[in-house]
Protein backbone atom coordinates (compact mmCIF):
# COMPACT_ATOMS: atom_id res chain seq x y z
CA UNK A 1 0.00 0.00 0.00
CA UNK A 2 2.86 2.39 0.76
CA UNK A 3 4.19 2.08 -2.79
CA UNK A 4 0.70 2.61 -4.21
CA UNK A 5 0.28 5.80 -2.21
CA UNK A 6 3.66 7.10 -3.33
CA UNK A 7 2.77 6.37 -6.95
CA UNK A 8 -0.60 8.12 -6.63
CA UNK A 9 1.17 11.17 -5.18
CA UNK A 10 4.09 11.10 -7.61
CA UNK A 11 3.52 14.71 -8.65
CA UNK A 12 3.66 15.91 -5.05
CA UNK A 13 6.54 16.04 -2.60
CA UNK A 14 5.25 13.66 0.07
CA UNK A 15 6.51 11.41 2.81
CA UNK A 16 4.61 8.24 3.70
CA UNK A 17 5.00 6.65 7.11
CA UNK A 18 3.18 3.86 8.91
CA UNK A 19 1.39 4.68 12.15
CA UNK A 20 0.57 1.22 13.43
CA UNK A 21 -0.50 -1.65 11.22
CA UNK A 22 -3.66 -0.10 9.78
CA UNK A 23 -2.81 3.56 9.14
CA UNK A 24 -0.51 5.31 6.67
CA UNK A 25 0.26 8.98 7.14
CA UNK A 26 0.90 11.03 4.00
CA UNK A 27 2.65 14.31 4.77
CA UNK A 28 3.14 17.15 2.31
CA UNK A 29 5.93 19.44 3.52
CA UNK A 30 5.31 23.16 3.10
CA UNK A 31 1.59 22.56 2.58
CA UNK A 32 -1.22 23.06 5.05
CA UNK A 33 -4.95 22.53 5.28
CA UNK A 34 -5.43 25.79 7.18
CA UNK A 35 -6.67 27.64 4.12
CA UNK A 36 -8.87 24.85 2.81
CA UNK A 37 -12.54 24.52 3.55
CA UNK A 38 -13.42 21.31 5.41
CA UNK A 39 -15.53 20.19 2.46
CA UNK A 40 -12.61 20.59 0.04
CA UNK A 41 -10.20 18.84 2.39
CA UNK A 42 -12.52 15.86 2.84
CA UNK A 43 -13.20 15.72 -0.89
CA UNK A 44 -9.47 15.49 -1.59
CA UNK A 45 -9.17 12.70 0.97
CA UNK A 46 -11.89 10.68 -0.78
CA UNK A 47 -10.12 11.14 -4.12
CA UNK A 48 -6.88 9.84 -2.59
CA UNK A 49 -8.65 6.87 -1.01
CA UNK A 50 -10.21 5.94 -4.36
CA UNK A 51 -6.90 6.37 -6.18
CA UNK A 52 -5.05 3.92 -3.90
CA UNK A 53 -7.92 1.49 -3.26
CA UNK A 54 -8.20 2.31 0.43
CA UNK A 55 -11.53 1.97 2.29
CA UNK A 56 -11.10 5.46 3.72
CA UNK A 57 -8.80 8.45 4.08
CA UNK A 58 -9.11 11.55 6.22
CA UNK A 59 -7.49 14.97 6.25
CA UNK A 60 -5.60 15.88 9.41
CA UNK A 61 -7.75 18.97 9.66
CA UNK A 62 -7.12 21.58 12.38
CA UNK A 63 -10.46 21.99 14.12
CA UNK A 64 -12.05 24.44 16.55
CA UNK A 65 -14.41 22.02 18.27
CA UNK A 66 -13.01 22.28 21.79
CA UNK A 67 -13.80 25.88 22.78
CA UNK A 68 -12.08 27.04 25.93
CA UNK A 69 -11.83 30.65 27.05
CA UNK A 70 -9.18 32.18 29.24
CA UNK A 71 -10.18 33.78 32.56
CA UNK A 72 -8.45 36.98 31.45
CA UNK A 73 -11.11 37.36 28.77
CA UNK A 74 -14.61 38.69 29.51
CA UNK A 75 -17.10 36.01 30.50
CA UNK A 76 -19.25 35.25 27.46
CA UNK A 77 -22.98 34.85 27.68
CA UNK A 78 -22.85 32.35 24.85
CA UNK A 79 -19.95 30.42 23.44
CA UNK A 80 -20.70 27.74 20.91
CA UNK A 81 -23.98 25.89 21.31
CA UNK A 82 -24.39 26.19 25.09
CA UNK A 83 -25.82 29.48 26.44
CA UNK A 84 -23.77 30.73 29.36
CA UNK A 85 -20.90 28.33 28.66
CA UNK A 86 -18.66 30.02 31.20
CA UNK A 87 -19.70 31.52 34.52
CA UNK A 88 -18.22 34.23 36.71
CA UNK A 89 -15.21 33.36 38.84
CA UNK A 90 -15.78 32.36 42.47
CA UNK A 91 -12.90 33.84 44.49
CA UNK A 92 -14.35 32.50 47.73
CA UNK A 93 -13.63 28.89 46.71
CA UNK A 94 -10.73 27.33 48.62
CA UNK A 95 -7.66 26.49 46.59
CA UNK A 96 -8.22 22.77 47.25
CA UNK A 97 -11.99 22.58 46.79
CA UNK A 98 -11.63 20.29 43.79
CA UNK A 99 -9.50 17.86 45.80
CA UNK A 100 -12.19 17.80 48.47
CA UNK A 101 -14.88 17.11 45.85
CA UNK A 102 -13.08 13.99 44.62
CA UNK A 103 -11.89 12.95 48.12
CA UNK A 104 -8.25 12.90 47.05
CA UNK A 105 -6.73 13.65 50.47
CA UNK A 106 -8.76 10.84 52.02
CA UNK A 107 -7.40 8.50 49.35
CA UNK A 108 -3.81 9.52 50.11
CA UNK A 109 -4.44 8.92 53.80
CA UNK A 110 -5.95 5.48 53.10
CA UNK A 111 -2.84 4.39 51.21
CA UNK A 112 -0.54 5.76 53.91
CA UNK A 113 -2.50 4.02 56.68
CA UNK A 114 -2.03 0.67 54.91
CA UNK A 115 1.65 1.22 54.21
CA UNK A 116 1.07 1.42 50.46
CA UNK A 117 2.47 3.89 47.90
CA UNK A 118 0.40 7.05 48.27
CA UNK A 119 -0.50 10.07 46.14
CA UNK A 120 0.40 8.27 42.91
CA UNK A 121 4.01 7.49 43.83
CA UNK A 122 5.83 5.62 41.09
CA UNK A 123 3.10 6.08 38.46
CA UNK A 124 3.86 7.91 35.19
CA UNK A 125 1.16 10.23 33.87
CA UNK A 126 1.62 11.31 30.24
CA UNK A 127 -0.05 14.47 29.06
CA UNK A 128 -0.33 15.31 25.35
CA UNK A 129 -1.08 19.05 25.36
CA UNK A 130 0.62 22.36 24.50
CA UNK A 131 3.68 21.41 26.52
CA UNK A 132 4.81 23.03 29.76
CA UNK A 133 6.89 26.04 30.76
CA UNK A 134 8.76 26.71 34.04
CA UNK A 135 6.20 27.68 36.66
CA UNK A 136 6.39 27.92 40.46
CA UNK A 137 3.42 25.55 40.78
CA UNK A 138 5.40 22.81 39.04
CA UNK A 139 8.55 23.21 41.12
CA UNK A 140 9.51 19.84 42.55
CA UNK A 141 7.40 17.75 40.18
CA UNK A 142 9.03 14.40 39.43
CA UNK A 143 9.70 14.40 35.69
CA UNK A 144 9.54 11.26 33.56
CA UNK A 145 10.96 12.98 30.50
CA UNK A 146 8.94 14.42 27.66
CA UNK A 147 8.66 14.90 23.92
CA UNK A 148 7.46 17.28 21.22
CA UNK A 149 5.64 15.55 18.37
CA UNK A 150 5.26 18.82 16.48
CA UNK A 151 9.02 19.47 16.25
CA UNK A 152 10.07 15.82 16.72
CA UNK A 153 12.44 16.45 19.60
CA UNK A 154 12.70 15.82 23.32
CA UNK A 155 11.90 19.38 24.40
CA UNK A 156 8.20 19.68 25.43
CA UNK A 157 8.49 23.39 26.29
CA UNK A 158 5.35 25.40 25.58
CA UNK A 159 6.38 28.39 23.39
CA UNK A 160 3.46 30.35 24.88
CA UNK A 161 1.97 31.44 21.59
CA UNK A 162 -1.33 30.58 19.94
CA UNK A 163 -4.80 30.80 21.48
CA UNK A 164 -4.17 28.79 24.66
CA UNK A 165 -0.66 29.66 25.85
CA UNK A 166 0.09 27.82 29.05
CA UNK A 167 -2.77 25.34 28.73
CA UNK A 168 -0.53 22.31 29.28
CA UNK A 169 1.01 23.90 32.37
CA UNK A 170 -2.44 24.71 33.78
CA UNK A 171 -3.72 21.17 33.34
CA UNK A 172 -0.45 19.69 34.62
CA UNK A 173 -0.77 21.66 37.84
CA UNK A 174 -4.11 20.13 38.80
CA UNK A 175 -2.76 16.62 38.40
CA UNK A 176 0.83 16.69 39.69
CA UNK A 177 1.57 19.93 41.59
CA UNK A 178 3.24 19.08 44.93
CA UNK A 179 1.46 19.49 48.26
CA UNK A 180 3.77 22.33 49.30
CA UNK A 181 2.30 24.72 46.72
CA UNK A 182 -0.93 26.71 46.28
CA UNK A 183 -2.33 24.42 43.63
CA UNK A 184 -2.13 20.77 44.69
CA UNK A 185 -2.49 18.01 42.14
CA UNK A 186 -4.72 15.02 42.66
CA UNK A 187 -1.61 12.79 42.32
CA UNK A 188 1.20 15.00 43.63
CA UNK A 189 3.71 12.15 43.99
CA UNK A 190 3.24 10.85 40.45
CA UNK A 191 5.84 11.30 37.71
CA UNK A 192 4.87 13.70 34.92
CA UNK A 193 5.51 13.12 31.20
CA UNK A 194 4.56 16.27 29.25
CA UNK A 195 4.23 15.87 25.48
CA UNK A 196 3.82 18.91 23.26
CA UNK A 197 1.36 17.63 20.67
CA UNK A 198 -0.91 20.60 19.90
CA UNK A 199 -0.52 24.33 19.42
CA UNK A 200 -3.74 25.01 21.29
CA UNK A 201 -6.88 23.14 22.30
CA UNK A 202 -8.80 24.90 19.54
CA UNK A 203 -6.28 23.85 16.87
CA UNK A 204 -6.11 20.11 17.39
CA UNK A 205 -4.66 17.87 14.70
CA UNK A 206 -5.15 14.20 15.39
CA UNK A 207 -1.96 12.67 13.97
CA UNK A 208 0.31 14.61 16.33
CA UNK A 209 -1.81 13.45 19.28
CA UNK A 210 -1.73 9.85 18.01
CA UNK A 211 2.06 10.07 17.82
CA UNK A 212 2.08 11.41 21.38
CA UNK A 213 0.01 8.48 22.63
CA UNK A 214 2.33 5.99 20.93
CA UNK A 215 5.42 7.76 22.30
CA UNK A 216 3.97 7.69 25.80
CA UNK A 217 3.27 3.95 25.60
CA UNK A 218 6.73 3.19 24.25
CA UNK A 219 8.26 5.19 27.08
CA UNK A 220 6.40 3.39 29.86
CA UNK A 221 3.54 5.77 30.66
CA UNK A 222 0.88 4.24 32.89
CA UNK A 223 -1.87 6.86 32.48
CA UNK A 224 -2.53 9.17 29.52
CA UNK A 225 -4.72 12.24 30.02
CA UNK A 226 -5.95 14.32 27.07
CA UNK A 227 -7.44 17.75 27.73
CA UNK A 228 -8.34 18.22 24.08
CA UNK A 229 -10.86 17.11 21.51
CA UNK A 230 -12.16 17.28 17.97
CA UNK A 231 -12.96 14.89 15.15
CA UNK A 232 -12.79 11.10 14.99
CA UNK A 233 -9.49 9.88 13.60
CA UNK A 234 -8.27 6.51 12.34
CA UNK A 235 -4.75 7.28 13.54
CA UNK A 236 -5.74 8.38 17.05
CA UNK A 237 -8.31 5.63 17.51
CA UNK A 238 -5.75 2.96 16.62
CA UNK A 239 -3.20 4.54 18.98
CA UNK A 240 -5.75 4.45 21.80
CA UNK A 241 -6.46 0.78 21.11
CA UNK A 242 -2.75 0.01 21.29
CA UNK A 243 -2.47 1.90 24.59
CA UNK A 244 -5.42 0.12 26.19
CA UNK A 245 -4.15 -3.25 24.98
CA UNK A 246 -0.87 -2.36 26.70
CA UNK A 247 -2.73 -1.84 30.00
CA UNK A 248 -2.43 1.94 29.96
CA UNK A 249 -5.37 3.91 31.35
CA UNK A 250 -6.48 6.50 28.77
CA UNK A 251 -8.78 9.42 29.60
CA UNK A 252 -10.08 12.40 27.63
CA UNK A 253 -12.13 15.50 28.30
CA UNK A 254 -15.77 15.25 27.23
CA UNK A 255 -15.52 18.69 25.65
CA UNK A 256 -16.73 22.23 26.16
CA UNK A 257 -19.58 24.36 24.91
CA UNK A 258 -20.77 22.27 21.95
CA UNK A 259 -23.08 20.06 24.05
CA UNK A 260 -22.22 16.69 22.44
CA UNK A 261 -19.20 14.71 23.64
CA UNK A 262 -16.29 15.11 21.23
CA UNK A 263 -13.52 12.73 20.16
CA UNK A 264 -11.39 11.02 21.44
CA UNK A 265 -13.50 10.99 24.63
CA UNK A 266 -16.40 9.55 22.66
CA UNK A 267 -14.49 6.38 21.81
CA UNK A 268 -15.26 3.30 23.89
CA UNK A 269 -11.53 2.96 24.53
CA UNK A 270 -11.43 6.29 26.40
CA UNK A 271 -12.68 7.28 29.84
CA UNK A 272 -14.87 10.31 28.99
CA UNK A 273 -14.93 12.91 31.77
CA UNK A 274 -17.58 15.63 32.08
CA UNK A 275 -17.45 18.65 34.38
CA UNK A 276 -19.22 19.77 37.57
CA UNK A 277 -19.14 22.78 39.87
CA UNK A 278 -18.43 23.15 43.59
CA UNK A 279 -22.06 22.42 44.43
CA UNK A 280 -22.00 19.06 42.58
CA UNK A 281 -24.11 20.49 39.77
CA UNK A 282 -23.03 20.43 36.16
CA UNK A 283 -20.73 23.13 34.84
CA UNK A 284 -22.91 24.89 32.21
CA UNK A 285 -20.34 24.43 29.47
CA UNK A 286 -19.74 20.72 29.87
CA UNK A 287 -20.43 18.40 26.98
CA UNK A 288 -22.71 15.61 28.13
CA UNK A 289 -24.68 12.57 27.05
CA UNK A 290 -24.79 8.80 27.25
CA UNK A 291 -21.13 8.44 26.25
CA UNK A 292 -19.89 10.23 29.40
CA UNK A 293 -18.34 7.78 31.89
CA UNK A 294 -17.65 9.90 34.97
CA UNK A 295 -17.54 13.54 36.11
CA UNK A 296 -15.12 15.72 38.08
CA UNK A 297 -14.67 19.43 38.93
CA UNK A 298 -14.47 21.76 35.94
CA UNK A 299 -15.90 25.10 37.07
CA UNK A 300 -13.42 27.56 38.58
CA UNK A 301 -10.74 25.04 39.43
CA UNK A 302 -7.62 26.75 40.79
CA UNK A 303 -4.65 26.15 38.50
CA UNK A 304 -1.33 27.55 37.37
CA UNK A 305 -1.66 30.63 35.15
CA UNK A 306 0.63 31.72 32.35
CA UNK A 307 1.33 34.90 34.35
CA UNK A 308 3.30 32.78 36.81
CA UNK A 309 0.59 32.98 39.44
CA UNK A 310 -2.56 31.06 40.22
CA UNK A 311 -6.12 31.68 39.02
CA UNK A 312 -9.36 29.83 38.36
CA UNK A 313 -9.99 27.99 35.13
CA UNK A 314 -13.05 26.43 33.54
CA UNK A 315 -13.37 23.43 31.28
CA UNK A 316 -13.45 19.66 31.18
CA UNK A 317 -9.68 19.92 30.64
CA UNK A 318 -9.38 20.19 34.42
CA UNK A 319 -11.97 17.49 35.12
CA UNK A 320 -10.05 14.90 33.12
CA UNK A 321 -6.70 15.92 34.62
CA UNK A 322 -8.07 15.48 38.14
CA UNK A 323 -9.51 12.10 37.20
CA UNK A 324 -6.23 10.98 35.63
CA UNK A 325 -4.62 11.70 38.99
CA UNK A 326 -7.17 9.46 40.68
CA UNK A 327 -6.29 6.69 38.22
CA UNK A 328 -2.67 7.10 39.30
CA UNK A 329 -3.67 6.87 42.98
CA UNK A 330 -5.45 3.58 42.26
CA UNK A 331 -2.52 2.10 40.34
CA UNK A 332 -0.06 3.10 43.05
CA UNK A 333 -2.26 1.86 45.91
CA UNK A 334 -2.69 -1.67 44.55
CA UNK A 335 0.48 -1.89 42.48
CA UNK A 336 0.24 -1.76 38.70
CA UNK A 337 1.65 -5.25 38.16
CA UNK A 338 -0.87 -6.64 40.64
CA UNK A 339 -3.72 -4.91 38.82
CA UNK A 340 -2.56 -6.19 35.42
CA UNK A 341 -2.60 -9.74 36.79
CA UNK A 342 -5.98 -9.25 38.45
CA UNK A 343 -7.46 -7.79 35.27
CA UNK A 344 -6.19 -10.68 33.16
CA UNK A 345 -7.65 -13.14 35.63
CA UNK A 346 -11.03 -11.49 35.05
CA UNK A 347 -10.64 -11.35 31.28
CA UNK A 348 -10.42 -7.57 31.07
CA UNK A 349 -7.88 -4.81 30.56
CA UNK A 350 -6.67 -2.55 33.34
CA UNK A 351 -8.64 0.22 31.61
CA UNK A 352 -11.85 -1.80 31.78
CA UNK A 353 -11.25 -2.68 35.43
CA UNK A 354 -10.62 0.97 36.30
CA UNK A 355 -13.79 2.09 34.51
CA UNK A 356 -15.86 -0.61 36.21
CA UNK A 357 -14.65 0.29 39.68
CA UNK A 358 -14.67 4.06 39.14
CA UNK A 359 -18.28 3.90 38.03
CA UNK A 360 -19.24 1.52 40.82
CA UNK A 361 -17.78 3.78 43.52
CA UNK A 362 -18.72 7.17 42.05
CA UNK A 363 -20.49 9.65 44.30
CA UNK A 364 -23.96 10.34 42.93
CA UNK A 365 -25.59 13.50 44.37
CA UNK A 366 -29.39 13.77 44.63
CA UNK A 367 -31.00 14.34 41.23
CA UNK A 368 -27.95 13.11 39.34
CA UNK A 369 -28.66 12.18 35.68
CA UNK A 370 -26.39 9.27 34.70
CA UNK A 371 -27.63 9.41 31.13
CA UNK A 372 -26.08 12.86 30.79
CA UNK A 373 -23.16 13.02 33.24
CA UNK A 374 -22.00 9.44 33.68
CA UNK A 375 -22.05 7.25 36.77
CA UNK A 376 -21.34 10.11 39.17
CA UNK A 377 -18.48 12.21 40.52
CA UNK A 378 -15.20 10.33 40.86
CA UNK A 379 -14.55 9.33 44.49
CA UNK A 380 -10.88 8.54 45.02
CA UNK A 381 -11.18 7.11 48.54
CA UNK A 382 -14.06 4.81 47.66
CA UNK A 383 -12.24 3.65 44.53
CA UNK A 384 -9.08 2.71 46.40
CA UNK A 385 -11.05 0.88 49.08
CA UNK A 386 -13.26 -1.07 46.67
CA UNK A 387 -13.12 -4.83 46.24
CA UNK A 388 -11.70 -5.60 42.80
CA UNK A 389 -14.76 -7.73 42.00
CA UNK A 390 -17.18 -4.85 42.56
CA UNK A 391 -19.68 -4.71 39.71
CA UNK A 392 -18.33 -7.69 37.75
CA UNK A 393 -21.00 -8.59 35.22
CA UNK A 394 -23.39 -6.00 36.65
CA UNK A 395 -22.46 -2.73 34.96
CA UNK A 396 -25.57 -0.78 34.01
CA UNK A 397 -26.46 2.84 33.41
CA UNK A 398 -29.89 4.02 34.47
CA UNK A 399 -31.35 6.36 31.87
CA UNK A 400 -34.13 8.83 32.43
CA UNK A 401 -37.61 7.54 31.61
CA UNK A 402 -38.27 7.62 27.89
CA UNK A 403 -34.58 7.98 26.93
CA UNK A 404 -33.40 5.29 24.54
CA UNK A 405 -29.86 3.94 24.80
CA UNK A 406 -27.41 5.29 22.24
CA UNK A 407 -26.74 3.07 19.21
CA UNK A 408 -23.49 1.15 19.05
CA UNK A 409 -20.67 3.13 17.49
CA UNK A 410 -19.34 6.51 18.49
CA UNK A 411 -20.25 8.30 15.24
CA UNK A 412 -23.64 6.59 15.07
CA UNK A 413 -24.48 7.67 18.61
CA UNK A 414 -23.52 11.28 17.84
CA UNK A 415 -25.77 11.31 14.77
CA UNK A 416 -28.62 9.78 16.78
CA UNK A 417 -28.28 12.48 19.44
CA UNK A 418 -28.21 15.38 17.00
CA UNK A 419 -29.98 14.40 13.80
CA UNK A 420 -32.22 11.40 14.42
CA UNK A 421 -32.32 7.71 15.18
CA UNK A 422 -32.05 6.62 11.53
CA UNK A 423 -29.42 9.15 10.40
CA UNK A 424 -26.57 6.65 10.41
CA UNK A 425 -28.42 3.81 8.72
CA UNK A 426 -27.75 4.64 5.10
CA UNK A 427 -24.21 6.04 4.95
CA UNK A 428 -20.79 4.41 5.24
CA UNK A 429 -19.60 5.72 8.61
CA UNK A 430 -16.09 4.35 8.18
CA UNK A 431 -15.61 6.42 5.03
CA UNK A 432 -17.71 9.47 5.86
CA UNK A 433 -17.77 9.49 9.66
CA UNK A 434 -15.14 12.21 10.20
CA UNK A 435 -16.85 14.60 7.78
CA UNK A 436 -20.27 13.93 9.29
CA UNK A 437 -18.91 14.69 12.75
CA UNK A 438 -17.30 17.87 11.43
CA UNK A 439 -20.69 18.97 10.11
CA UNK A 440 -22.44 18.16 13.40
CA UNK A 441 -19.90 20.02 15.53
CA UNK A 442 -19.73 22.98 13.14
CA UNK A 443 -23.50 23.24 13.53
CA UNK A 444 -23.09 23.23 17.30
CA UNK A 445 -20.41 25.92 17.23
CA UNK A 446 -22.69 28.02 15.01
CA UNK A 447 -25.35 27.95 17.70
CA UNK A 448 -26.92 24.53 17.46
CA UNK A 449 -30.38 25.88 16.68
CA UNK A 450 -32.71 24.71 13.93
CA UNK A 451 -32.08 27.99 12.12
CA UNK A 452 -28.28 27.64 12.24
CA UNK A 453 -26.79 27.35 8.75
CA UNK A 454 -25.76 23.89 7.60
CA UNK A 455 -22.05 23.31 7.08
CA UNK A 456 -20.96 22.83 3.48
CA UNK A 457 -20.15 19.19 2.74
CA UNK A 458 -18.14 17.46 0.04
CA UNK A 459 -19.91 16.33 -3.14
CA UNK A 460 -18.98 12.74 -2.27
CA UNK A 461 -20.82 12.88 1.05
CA UNK A 462 -23.77 14.72 -0.47
CA UNK A 463 -24.13 11.97 -3.08
CA UNK A 464 -23.82 9.18 -0.52
CA UNK A 465 -26.52 10.33 1.90
CA UNK A 466 -29.91 8.71 1.32
CA UNK A 467 -31.64 9.31 4.66
CA UNK A 468 -34.09 12.18 4.15
CA UNK A 469 -33.65 13.60 7.66
CA UNK A 470 -29.87 13.60 7.39
CA UNK A 471 -30.10 15.16 3.91
CA UNK A 472 -32.31 17.93 5.27
CA UNK A 473 -30.07 18.47 8.27
CA UNK A 474 -26.97 18.72 6.05
CA UNK A 475 -28.76 21.03 3.65
CA UNK A 476 -28.30 18.60 0.77
CA UNK A 477 -30.67 19.14 -2.15
CA UNK A 478 -31.36 15.62 -3.43
CA UNK A 479 -32.54 16.95 -6.79
CA UNK A 480 -29.22 18.67 -7.34
CA UNK A 481 -27.22 15.63 -6.25
CA UNK A 482 -29.14 13.15 -8.37
CA UNK A 483 -29.49 15.44 -11.33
Amino acid sequence: MTATVREACADLAVTVTALGEQVLVVEMPDRTLDGASPAAAFSAAYVLADAVGSPAAEPDLPTAFFPETDPAEPVQESLGGVPGCNVDTEPELAADWALAAIRAREAWALSESQGRPAAGAGIVIAQPDTGVFPHPELDGVDSAGGFDTLDDDTDPTDPLDGFNPGHGTATASVVVSPTSLTVIGSAPAARHMPIRAIESVIRVTQVSVAKAVDWAVRNDAHVITMSLGGLPSFSLHDALRRAVAGNVIVLAAAGNCVRQVVFPARYDECVAVAGVNAGDGLWPGTCRGSTVDISAPAQNVWRAARSGGVEQGQGTSFAVALTAGVAALWLAHHGRDVLIAEARARGETVQAMFMRLAKGTARRPPGWDPGEMGAGIIDAEALLGADLDLGVGQETVTLAQGVAPAPVGSVASLLAETVGATAADSVDLHRFGPELVAAVLAHAVAGGQESAPAAAVSPQLAAAVTDSELSRWLGVDRRTVRG
